[in-house]
């Protein structure tokens, strides 16, 4: 079942699960894959590997082994350790849990992947045991009540709460600059691509990629498609060069997300 990986990732995931078994005896029973590496949207060389290690113990007692691990990484393998009980709690009943942020191990970290986003990414992943000197990957059965719909209330949520300060902020920032100024790819990319992702969320209750959200976004928004298709290429690592003029395009994409959130009750529980 690792064909539904990219091999890059399965390959690099079995020979980290392999050495983990080694450090941490017991520990980790099953590795659930998230993100992009589960969304057909991971690109070698530019993109982190996350992963939902699922424990048997407090891994407290591990976490020195653990961290070095994960440091020596490459790509960064990213992720949370959770027991079962608590994947079964849900995360608004998880306070902090062990985290991994770009090779950094931090051993009660709140928020970060204690989100409805990862539950419901556990559902849809691809999941690897360690058994012998291989891993078996299939895919995973977690169910979760209502996941879906308490996802979309917070990707609708979050387009309104976080992204319009957001939106104000970059705003002000470019106020004084020339429409050819240059301005970082990753601050466009972030501007245009993470509100489109978020309302793909809130109109399904799916995590999706950022490509495909992307797609959707072009479709609908017609006189963005340019500028998206720029920001998934560079993305994908064929680099672009972006300007002032392409941040405040990116800001106005932005600005037309919110306006899809405040127009939209939160769905039922029953919506999928």
């Amino acid at each position: 079942m690792d064909a539904q990986l990219p091999p890059q990732v399965g390959e690099a995931l079995t020979r980290f699960l392999l050495e983990q078994r080694r450090r941490a005896p017991g520990l980790v029973s099953r590795a659930v894959v998230t993100g992009s590496a589960a969304t057909g949207d991971w690109y070698d060389g530019v993109s982190d590997i996350d992963v939902v290690f699922v424990v048997t113990r407090d891994p407290v007692d591990d976490l020195p082994a653990l961290a070095s691990l994960h440091a020596e990484s490459s790509p960064h393998i990213d992720g949370v350790y959770l027991t079962e009980s608590e994947i079964a709690r849900g995360p608004d009943r998880v306070e902090t849990a062990p985290q991994v942020v770009e090779g950094v191990l931090v051993t009660a970290l709140a928020g970060g992947s204690l989100s409805w986003a990862t539950w419901r990414e556990l559902e849809d992943g691809v999941q690897g045991i360690a058994d012998g000197g291989d891993v078996i990957w299939t895919p995973t059965a977690d169910r979760h009540p209502d996941t879906a719909a308490h996802l979309a209330t917070r990707a609708r949520t979050d387009l309104i709460d976080f992204w319009v300060p957001v939106g104000d902020s970059a705003e002000a920032e470019l106020a004084d600059r020339e429409p050819g100024d240059p301005v970082r790819p990753e601050t466009v990319r972030w501007l245009a691509l993470s509100p489109i992702r978020l309302v793909e969320t809130m109109e399904s209750g799916r995590i999706v990629s950022k490509t495909d959200a992307a797609r959707a976004a072009a479709a609908r928004w017609p006189e963005h498609a340019e500028l998206l298709d720029r920001a998934v290429r560079d993305r994908a690592g064929e680099r672009q060069t972006f300007v002032t003029a392409d941040a405040r395009e990116a800001i106005a994409l932005l600005r037309q997300c919110v306006e899809l959130a405040r127009h939209r009750p939160d769905p039922p529980n029953n919506e999928t």
